[in-house]
């Protein structure tokens, strides 16, 4: 169930080097600052054009601390190589569950599985309690939800000015209400030539911040 078809019959290509173009890269240095306001305008610019012609982009110097985010890989990836018994405490396919850990949540509606295990955690509008968070990556998974809170405002802010709004125009109409953080895992693999960690997917969400 976790061989991709298209793998056996030649129609993806690995190891393409081909790349065009780059992807849009960002810099939010100084963008708060009052005193250089043509900062402001010009990233506001800048995510419209990658919105419209990407659909995504690269942000640095978004304010996350550095310990934040290698904290929050380490978290995770030591939360899924702990052993079977101590991870079946969190696992369940219950959509309402805050916190579950599974493998695939559409196993059985997709096609073919992808060969990663995942850790999901609700964290808006209604977080777990801290105890219902497992205590490898409790502190650090916590810590990083509202790092990403503060940064998804203000992309949810630069989104609505980039659409000639205002500023909290998207936030109104409640698009950063909710909250889930989905820490994925891929597993070494006996036969990788045969199968893929992450399929050809859309997001069901407004936006999604890729760590």
């Amino acid at each position: 169930m976790f061989i991709e078809e298209r793998q056996t019959t030649g129609m993806i290509t690995w190891g393409s080097t081909e790349s065009p173009e780059s992807v849009p890269v960002i810099d939010f240095k100084d963008m708060d600052k009052e005193s250089v306001p043509a900062v402001r305008t010009e990233i506001i610019k800048k995510v419209g054009e990658a919105c419209e012609k990407w659909g995504f982009f690269q942000v640095v110097n978004h304010g996350i601390p550095e310990s934040v985010l290698n904290g929050i890989i380490d978290g995770i990836r030591i939360f899924h190589e702990q052993d079977a018994e101590t991870k079946k405490e969190w696992y369940s396919r219950d959509p309402q569950k805050k916190v579950k850990f599974n493998s695939n949540f559409d196993l059985y509606q997709s096609r073919m599985a992808n060969w990663r295990d995942t850790l999901g955690c609700t964290m808006a509008p209604n977080p777990p309690n801290p105890e219902q968070l497992p205590a490898v990556c409790r502190d650090i998974v916590m810590e990083y939800s509202e790092q990403v809170v503060k940064l998804g405002l203000t992309l949810f802010q630069l989104l609505s000015e980039a659409l000639g709004l205002h500023p909290n125009h998207l936030k109104d109409m409640g698009c950063a209400e909710s909250i889930l953080i989905l820490g994925h895992y891929y597993p070494p693999c006996p036969e990788p030539q045969l199968t893929l960690g992450t399929s050809s997917h859309t997001d069901p969400d407004f936006f999604t911040i890729l760590l």
